[in-house]
């Protein structure tokens, strides 16, 4: 019998508060169940599945992002850039938020405004041969990517692995070739700079130029 009160949305916050406290990894369809405290069998009647699972978690993430001030009448390449920061923002704000959202393509509603508002944004500043779809898709994996990144570094950085690793690397005679620019002078030095300077490098000759941009 289904618990009372249970729901989807219910259910993906339990999974959300199951992965803040183990990890995405730890996450099976059977643990949810035992963490909202019904059978197995009962999750069905709310989720097909554990991609099902995936992409509701993923939406999830999504839907905290407030995008109601972006302006899509006036779009700028600010916007754009405002847009992907707040993506970022989003998925820092669960753990392994990066991994979730990567590949789960969730049709669902803020995932799919999501993806409305970023291309409406391109739609008014892409510079040809580039169009706003294919610009998007880079943008978002860029996000996702470099969330992913983060959350590895910083999950390892909490666990009091991170030097040692550092260690290794020294230790195995592999020098840093440049460590100015290295994933982890990017890791371990202003994250926020160093995220907007990639969107920023991504967008160089891809967007048309603005005054004050």
């Amino acid at each position: 019998m289904v618990k009372r009160g249970l729901s989807r949305d219910r259910l993906v916050d339990i999974a959300h508060d199951y992965v803040g406290a183990h990890g995405l990894d730890a996450l099976t369809m059977r643990r949810l169940a035992s963490a909202a405290q019904v059978t197995p069998g009962a999750l069905y009647k709310h989720l097909r599945d554990r991609k099902d699972l995936r992409r509701a978690m993923a939406d999830a993430i999504y839907r905290t992002i407030d995008l109601t001030d972006l302006d899509l009448d006036h779009p700028t390449v600010e916007q754009v850039v405002a847009c992907c920061e707040r993506m970022r923002a989003a998925m820092l704000g669960f753990r392994d938020g990066g991994r979730i959202v990567a590949g789960s393509y969730s049709p669902f509603a803020a995932t799919s405004a999501l993806s409305t508002v970023l291309r409406t944004l391109l739609r008014e500043v892409v510079e040809p041969p580039h169009t706003p779809g294919d610009l998007a898709s880079v943008l978002r994996s860029y996000t996702t990517g470099f969330v992913i990144e983060e959350q590895a570094y910083l999950e390892l950085a909490h666990d009091g692995e991170w030097e040692g690793l550092l260690e290794d690397l020294a230790g195995n005679g592999f020098a840093r070739v440049d460590e100015s620019g290295d994933i982890i002078a990017i890791m371990t030095g202003d994250r926020d700079l160093r995220f907007t300077a990639g969107l920023r490098s991504i967008l160089t000759g891809t967007v048309s130029s603005e005054p004050g941009v």
